[in-house]
C-alpha cells in the first residue's frame, strides 16, 4: 500500500505580508526616532500658540508664544504678538476671552500702547467687578483666516468663555493668501496639511532646507521691496473683483471662518464675529483697472467725491464702497467679506458685532474716513475706543458674562455722575468732562491740560502732557514742537533739538527750523545754525524775518563765513537795520543751559568746586546722573577726573558729550590734554586741529600750538 502524500502549506503570502509591514514600519520608526532626536536636541522652534511664562514669579501663567509666527512666516520677519498672559489653572468666577485678528487687533500703528482689547478689558472689569476678567490678545500682523483656524483648536483647550474675532482685510495678501509671497499652495487642503505638519521638527527641517536652497537660486533675481510687512508680502498685486483669485479668496474665508465657528460651537463657546471697517472717503484706490465689465476704481471714487460735494450723501456712500471694492490692490476687504460675516453668524448662531454701522454712525454723513482711521484700515485712537465699545456692547447684550452693574458702562468715574460728584481742581474737572462728554477725546483732554500748564508756567508738567500725546499718537508735528519749546525754556537744549528734528519728519515748519538754528548757535555749531536759519526764512511770517537775518549774520561772522556775512550785511543796510551790524564778542554759552531735572545738584556742585571740594561735587554730580543723564554733569565729572589725572575715566565722560561740546574750544582743549594723558597722540592732535579750525582767535592758541608740537 502506497504512503499518503503530505501536502505542504504555502506560507509565501503570509511572509510577503510580514515583509511588507516591516518595510512600512521601519521608515516610520526611523522617522519617529529622528523626530525624537530633533526634539531632544532642541532643533527648530516651539510653535505652540501658548507657552508657560518663563519670567520668574509668573510660572503659574501661560502667555502667547512670541515665536508662534515662525509657523506662518518663512520669508519675512514678523511682529511678535502681545505679551498677554492668563492663569494656567483657570480660577472660579473667571471670564476668559481670547481675541483673534491681525494688525488692527494688534493695535497698529500704536501697537501695545493702544489695543482695543486692553480698553475692553478695563471696561469689563469696571462693569463686572464681581468677576475676574482675562482678555488675551493673540493677534499677529499680516495673518489671515488660515492662521486663525489653526489658533482655534489651541484656544479651545484653555477653557475660553468667549472668542472675539476681527479679521478679513488680509485675506488676499496675508500669510497663505492667494496673492501672498508667504503661500504654500492654491489648494486649501494642502495648505492646511502644511500648517499641521509644521508642528513636526522633521517638517520644519525640510522646509528650512528648501527655503535656503530656493533663496540661493533666487538671489538677486527679485527687486527688494521696502515698506510695511503687508506691502512686502504682496506677490500677485492686482486682483480684480469677481476674478478667479478673488473668488478663491472669498471661498477660503467662508470655509475657514465657518470651521472656526463649527469648532467653537461643538465646545459651546460663544464667538463674537465682527464686521470690518475701513477708510472709504479719505483714501483713494491704490490701483484702478477698468475692464469691459467693470468700471475703474479711480473713476468711481471721483464720482463719489462729486456726490459728496453736492450733498448727495446716500449716493456718495454707495459709490465710495463701490470704488473700494473695485480697487484691485486688496489691502481693504471688499463688502463680500461683511456679507459672509452676516451669513456665517446667522448660520452658526454666533454673535455679530455690527462694527460697520457703529463706525458709520460716528462719521459725518456715515462716510468713514480720516475721522476714525489712521490710513486705509487701521483705526485711530477714537476708532479703537469705538471698537472696544462695540465688542463691549455685544458681550453685555448677549448675556454670556452675566448681569451688568447698572449705570456703569465704563468705569467708576461714570458712577460718580449720579452721586452728586463735584470736581475740586482743574485737572479733576477736565477728567470729569472727558468722562461725561463722550465726544471729548483723550487727545483733546491732554492737549487742553498741556496748554493750561504751559500758560501757568508749569513747563515740566506741560512737557509731560505733550509727550504723553505723542505716545498716544506719534504723528502730530505740533506736539513735538510744543514739547520742544517747553524743553528750551527748561534749558534742556539737546533734548529739545531731538524733538524739533522729529517734528520735521511729519511737517515742514519755519518755527522748528528757526529754533533748531538757535540751539545750534548756542552750541557753537554755526554752520548748522546758518543752514537752519536759511531754511526757516521763507517759512516764517514777515514780522520775524529781520530776527532771522540778524541771527544769520551773527552766525556767519562767528563761523568765519565772510562772503555770506557780507551779503547779509548788505541786506541789513537795505532794510535800514545797520544797528545790528555791531555784534558782541563771541562767547560759548552752552554750559549755561543746565537742564531743569538736576539743575539744583549741578549748581551746588559748581559752588563746591569753587570751594575746592571736588570730592563732594563729584558725589553730587554722579548722583544727579541717576536722575537725568545731562551733558553738563558729564562734562563736569570728566573735568574733575582730568584734574585728578584719571584720564581713562575722564575720557569716557567727555566722549559721552562730545557731540554737544565739539564746537567749544575749551572742551576740545581739555579733551586733547586727556588724550595726551592716555598717550593717544592721534586723537589729541585731531582735537587741537579742530580748535584752530573753529576758533582761530581762541585765547589759548599758543598753548594749543605747543601741545601740537609735543604730538609730533
Amino acid at each position: 500500500m502506497s504512503k499518503p502524500k503530505v501536502v505542504k502549506k504555502n506560507n509565501q503570502p503570509v511572509q510577503n505580508l510580514i515583509f511588507k509591514l516591516i518595510t512600512l514600519v521601519i521608515p516610520v520608526f526611523i522617522l519617529i526616532v529622528f523626530e525624537a532626536i530633533l526634539r531632544i536636541s532642541g532643533y527648530g522652534a516651539n510653535l505652540c500658540l501658548f507657552i508657560k511664562n518663563p519670567v520668574e514669579g509668573y510660572e503659574q501663567y501661560m502667555m502667547v508664544n512670541p515665536e508662534v509666527g515662525k509657523k506662518y512666516f518663512q520669508k519675512f520677519e514678523y511682529t511678535a504678538p502681545a505679551n498677554d498672559i492668563f492663569l494656567a489653572e483657570k480660577p472660579e468666577n473667571t471670564f476668559r476671552i481670547f481675541v483673534m485678528g491681525s494688525s488692527t487687533v494688534f493695535g497698529f500703528p500704536y501697537e501695545r500702547n493702544l489695543m482695543f482689547s486692553r480698553i475692553l478689558h478695563e471696561q469689563l472689569e469696571d462693569a463686572f467687578p464681581d468677576r475676574k476678567i482675562e482678555v488675551v490678545n493673540t493677534a499677529i500682523t499680516a495673518i489671515n483666516s488660515f492662521t486663525l483656524l489653526d489658533f482655534t483648536s489651541q484656544i479651545l483647550e484653555h477653557s475660553p468663555d468667549a472668542i472675539l474675532i476681527y479679521a478679513g482685510h488680509n485675506e488676499f495678501y496675508g500669510a497663505f493668501g492667494i496673492g501672498s509671497n508667504e503661500t504654500m499652495s492654491r489648494n486649501r487642503g494642502l495648505t492646511m496639511l502644511h500648517i499641521s505638519l509644521m508642528d513636526l521638527k522633521i517638517y520644519q527641517m525640510v522646509r528650512n532646507i528648501i527655503t535656503v536652497i530656493s533663496e540661493k537660486i533666487a538671489a538677486g533675481s527679485k527687486e527688494e521691496v521696502h515698506g510695511t510687512l503687508m506691502k512686502r508680502m504682496v506677490a500677485n498685486k492686482d486682483i480684480l473683483l469677481g476674478s478667479k483669485d478673488y473668488n478663491i479668496a472669498m471661498e477660503r474665508y467662508k470655509q475657514n471662518m465657518g470651521d472656526i465657528l463649527k469648532k467653537a460651537g461643538k465646545k459651546n463657546v460663544p464667538v463674537f464675529l465682527s464686521q470690518l471697517v475701513c477708510n472709504v472717503n479719505g483714501m483713494e484706490p491704490f490701483n484702478s483697472i477698468a475692464t469691459d465689465e467693470l468700471e475703474g476704481a479711480a473713476d468711481v471714487y471721483k464720482k463719489a467725491q462729486l456726490a459728496e460735494q453736492n450733498g448727495d450723501f446716500a449716493n456718495a456712500l454707495e459709490l465710495y464702497y463701490k470704488a473700494k471694492d473695485l480697487d484691485c490692490i486688496r489691502f481693504r476687504a471688499s463688502e463680500d467679506i461683511n456679507r459672509i460675516v452676516n451669513e456665517l453668524t446667522e448660520q452658526y448662531k454666533a454673535y455679530k458685532i455690527p462694527m460697520l454701522s457703529v463706525f458709520q454712525d460716528n462719521s459725518p454723513n456715515k462716510l468713514i474716513g480720516n475721522n476714525l482711521m489712521t490710513e486705509h484700515v487701521h483705526p485711530n485712537i477714537d476708532g479703537n475706543f469705538l471698537m472696544a465699545q462695540a465688542f463691549f456692547d455685544g458681550i453685555v447684550k448677549s448675556g454670556v458674562i452675566g448681569a451688568k452693574i447698572e449705570d456703569n458702562p465704563y468705569s467708576f468715574a461714570y458712577r460718580k455722575l449720579n452721586y452728586g460728584y463735584h470736581p475740586n481742581s482743574y485737572l479733576d474737572s477736565l477728567a470729569f468732562s472727558a468722562v461725561k462728554n463722550k465726544k471729548l477725546t483723550l487727545s483733546e483732554v491732554r492737549l487742553d491740560l498741556a496748554q493750561r500748564y504751559e500758560k501757568e508756567g508749569q513747563l515740566f508738567l506741560a512737557f509731560r502732557e505733550y509727550d504723553a500725546l505723542l505716545r498716544i499718537n506719534p504723528y502730530i508735528a505740533a506736539n513735538y514742537r510744543d514739547a520742544a519749546n517747553c524743553l528750551i525754556q527748561l534749558a534742556d537744549l539737546p533734548l529739545a533739538l531731538k524733538y524739533f528734528q522729529k517734528s520735521l519728519e511729519y511737517e515742514e515748519s519755519g518755527f522748528a527750523k528757526f529754533k533748531m538754528g538757535e540751539i545750534y548757535f548756542f552750541m557753537g555749531d554755526y554752520n548748522n545754525a546758518i543752514v537752519n536759519f536759511e531754511k526757516s526764512f521763507p517759512l516764517i511770517p514777515d514780522d520775524k524775518k529781520l530776527t532771522v537775518l540778524v541771527k544769520s549774520y551773527i552766525a556767519c561772522v562767528y563761523g568765519n563765513q565772510r562772503e555770506k556775512a557780507k551779503a547779509l550785511a548788505a541786506e541789513l543796510k537795505r532794510v535800514k537795520a545797520e544797528k545790528y551790524l555791531i555784534i558782541p564778542p563771541k562767547k560759548y554759552t552752552f554750559t549755561q543751559y543746565i537742564p531743569f531735572q538736576t539743575r539744583e545738584q549741578v549748581e551746588t556742585a559748581k559752588i563746591l568746586i569753587l570751594e575746592n571740594a571736588p570730592d563732594k561735587a563729584l558725589a553730587i554730580l554722579e548722583s544727579s546722573l541717576q536722575v537725568y543723564d545731562s551733558h553738563i554733569a558729564n562734562r563736569m565729572i570728566g573735568e574733575i577726573y582730568m584734574g585728578r589725572q584719571n584720564y581713562e575715566k575722564a575720557s569716557s565722560y567727555f566722549y559721552n558729550v562730545y557731540n554737544q561740546f565739539r564746537f567749544d574750544p575749551q572742551f576740545l582743549h581739555n579733551f586733547a590734554i586727556i588724550y595726551l594723558g592716555k598717550n593717544d597722540n592721534v586723537n589729541a592732535r585731531k582735537c587741537l586741529e579742530e580748535i584752530k579750525l573753529i576758533d582761530p582767535e581762541y585765547g589759548q592758541l599758543g598753548e594749543v600750538n605747543s601741545l601740537l608740537s609735543s604730538t609730533n
